[in-house]
């Protein structure tokens, strides 16, 4: 019988754009079988001989290109009636199947490296040489299945060349869908003053030569325009500083090869493997030199360092010894900059040149951002080649519901059945531009999919951009819409990424949640940061805050944290903190907040550790005005790394409720002796010590982490010093970054678990 002799196989994960029907065709033909693949929607369809099917599936599980990522495996037998000869690659279909992970962009590869050092290789000094392992995917797609057609390479037509490596399946890029070369080049250009001066060849050296002069470059990558100038010329820097409204931002810098890194930072080999591999992220490590990083990187321990990971970074590198400042193209706030004409529109007079390409990015997309932190590489910004990031969770909801994430360092999560898509970083929402792109990510997943929301997921605060525009589509697509408190979510977020991460934690046990960020309305409308929970998905109960303190002049104190130490000061009756801020507050200035406080005007009530680190570095006089998010929080962790001391301050715990008054009372004391490193230290010291309380008062509960706060490595590896003689398990993120991005996953964990059997 016909029907006997094939069978279907299914397969879904990350395998588009990877090489993945070219593996499948040379597999078939090498084992013999006829058949076919092709792409439907976004998983992969195979049809082949039934009687060498198991031998066919196991090898492809086994020798998958490392690209790849197989998720699931499903057959059924074909009752077709033709008689199948050979083995071929089909037209791709488009067809609704749910979620299916889409493929990030990935570095260049060494092979296509050597290529483009090959003089007698065509592929010699083009900057868009890549392969099936390699270049750009998400940055140019425009819609599913992965196709050449459905991206921005679509109006580039392949060479004859080009076209045979195509159409060859002995050829690595056989089926390659990003395929060009020299002969169907996407050209390069460079202007300088708004005068094309250069095309290709000519553009890099033009480019090279502008940046020797100390000239400002607006340089397009994968998934937007960065500025870049000469890292070692300090007049450079000092003027795209002013220019981009940036003077205490920490930049990051692009190095030509580990060596050139090795100068600058300390690296262990998990950093280097990290700034080596595919995803070639922005990788905080320790700075070796103070003095010569302080201009990049003021007042902090970091340095971020990146590796070219373009062809057209590899080509500039060859024409230039030094590393190059690599910040994002924007107004400050606003997103990434991805097209020419909105670089002209928005940051003319920023800088001196500008070095394009054709092709189109169709979604902006920032670089990755990871650091070292308690043994593992953890993302701190989910960009290129993290994002987005696919997670399988075992919760089999029949909802598709979205995730809407935060106001600050948002993204959204689209979710169905098992299946949970992270967008990449989007950033804050307070800015028009960035929640228009927020609003074309929502309806892009939307149509990629072909998924109607039936569940929009979002925060309490009704004023965020996120529940206005959530509140917008859920009238639109007629959808139901349900609210998560901020730190609920980020509790979900880490729940779920610890069931991942470790086989001992299922849905139904109960850990304890140590979540510390910033701020998020909490259940009682004050703003909370320090919040410990104990629960599960089912229900999570708040078990442990820190005690109110005012934020004297609502959330203009959180710029100003001059504010938020002096409020502190005067809940703790600090006199000698109080003293000193009134010599440095103008006093018309410093008895208005002082009444402010005193009646409660305008004073917002937190729990906020984050907050906490503001009011600490300010009593300290280390910095009064906040330039960036994180400042403060960088510049102690950076000191307590100079202090040996294993001290702590005072604090009690009193049902649930941390009381910090005697902490700041000895702090004032401290601060007599200026020894600042020492006070950072005993400062994060203390906060490790409350978590261990807090995990020593629940024993036999595994403890998990979420909040911007357990950013600092400081703070996190003090943790696991403690935690160790007592053999308390624990999580911290690994696939997500412990900030608001995580906001979107855990608020879509929270409602598909919820709303699991029901519409």
């Amino acid at each position: 019988m016909l029907s006997a002799k094939y069978i279907k196989i299914f397969i879904g994960g990350v395998i588009q754009g990877v090489g993945f029907r070219p593996f499948i065709y040379r597999l078939a033909r090498e084992m013999d079988l006829n058949g076919w693949v092709k792409n439907l929607g976004g998983r992969v369809e195979i049809l082949v001989n039934r009687d060498k099917s198991e031998d066919f599936i196991q090898r492809i599980m086994d020798e998958a290109p490392n690209s790849s990522q197989i998720y699931d495996i499903e057959t059924q037998i074909y009752d077709g009636n033709e008689v199948l000869k050979d083995f071929k690659i089909l037209e791709s279909q488009r067809e609704k199947l749910g979620l299916q992970p889409l493929t990030k962009d990935r570095a260049i590869c060494d092979v296509c490296l050597l290529e483009m050092e090959d003089k007698t290789n065509r592929h010699y000094g083009y900057a868009f040489t890549n392969c099936t392992d390699c270049g750009p995917r998400y940055s140019i797609l425009k819609t599913l299945p992965y196709d050449r057609k459905n991206t921005s390479m679509s109006s580039f037509k392949m060479c004859s060349e080009c076209q045979n490596e195509y159409k060859n399946p002995e050829d690595r890029r056989f089926h390659a869908q990003t395929n060009s070369c020299l002969k169907c080049a996407i050209d390069l250009k460079f202007y300088h003053q708004g005068e094309l001066k250069g095309i290709n060849e000519q553009a890099i050296e033009k480019c090279a030569i502008a940046l020797k002069e100390g000239k400002i470059i607006a340089l397009k990558g994968i998934g937007g325009f960065t500025l870049i100038c000469n890292a070692m010329n300090d007049e450079s820097i000092q003027r795209l500083r002013k220019k981009k409204h940036r003077p205490k931002k920490p930049f990051a810098l692009m190095v030509r090869d580990i060596q050139m890194a090795l100068k600058l930072v300390y690296l262990s080999n998990q950093e280097i493997e990290a700034l080596t591999s595919s995803v070639a992220p922005i990788v905080l490590a320790r700075k070796k030199n103070f003095m010569d990083t302080e201009k990049i990187a003021p007042n902090i321990e970091t340095l971020g360092i990146v590796l070219p990971y373009s062809g057209l970074h590899h080509l500039l590198f060859q024409q230039i010894d030094f590393p190059i400042v690599f910040t994002s193209a924007n107004i400050s706030g606003e997103p990434i900059i991805k097209n020419f004409d909105e670089l002209l529109k928005k940051l003319d007079g920023i800088f001196d040149g500008v070095l394009d390409y054709e092709r189109e990015i169709v979604h902006f997309i920032d670089d990755s951002v990871v650091r070292l932190i308690a043994g593992e590489m953890r993302p701190i910004r989910l960009g290129r080649g993290l994002a987005p990031l696919d997670l399988n969770i075992d919760i089999n909801s029949i909802n598709v519901c979205v995730g809407m994430g935060a106001e600050q360092k948002s993204s959204l999560t689209y979710a169905y059945m098992d299946e949970y898509i992270v967008s990449p970083y989007i950033g804050d929402l307070d800015n028009p531009d960035t929640e228009k792109r927020y609003e074309e990510i929502f309806d892009f997943f939307g149509q990629i999919y072909s998924l109607k929301p039936d569940i929009l997921a979002r925060d309490l605060h009704n004023n965020h951009h996120s529940s206005i525009i959530s509140a917008k589509k859920s009238t639109q697509i007629q959808c139901k819409e349900i609210k998560i408190q901020h730190h609920q979510a980020h509790f979900c977020a880490i729940f779920a990424e610890a069931i991942l991460q470790g086989m001992d934690i299922k849905k139904e046990n109960k850990v304890l949640g140590i979540i510390w960020d910033g701020s998020g309305l909490g259940d009682d409308g004050n703003i909370w940061g320090g919040e410990i929970f104990l629960g599960n998905l089912c229900s999570i109960e708040r078990i442990g805050h820190f005690k109110p303190f005012g934020l004297i002049g609502g959330e203009e104190a959180i710029k100003k944290i001059y504010k938020i130490g002096y409020g502190l000061a005067l809940e703790c009756g600090a006199n000698k903190i109080i003293e000193s801020y009134e010599k440095i507050i103008p006093k018309k200035e410093s008895m208005l907040l002082k009444m402010m406080f005193e009646k409660n005007i305008n004073t917002i009530k937190t729990t906020s550790v984050g907050r906490l680190f503001d009011a600490v570095a300010s009593i300290c006089g280390l910095v009064q005005n906040n330039h960036y998010d994180g400042q403060t929080g960088m510049i102690l962790e950076k000191l307590s790394k100079g202090s040996l001391t294993q001290e702590c301050y005072d604090f009690k715990i009193t049902q649930g409720t941390i009381l910090y008054e005697k902490m700041i009372l000895q702090l004032q004391e401290d601060i007599l002796t200026k020894d600042f490193e020492k006070i950072a230290k005993k400062f994060i010291n203390t906060l490790a010590k409350i978590v261990l309380d807090f995990a020593l008062s629940y024993p036999g509960y595994c403890v998990v982490f979420s909040g911007g706060v357990f950013q600092n490595k400081a703070l996190c590896e003090k943790i696991l010093e403690l935690f160790k003689p007592h053999n308390i398990r624990f999580y911290m993120h690994k696939l997500l970054p412990p900030n608001d991005t995580c906001i979107s996953f855990g608020q879509a964990v929270y409602a598909q678990y919820h709303f699991r059997d029901k519409k």
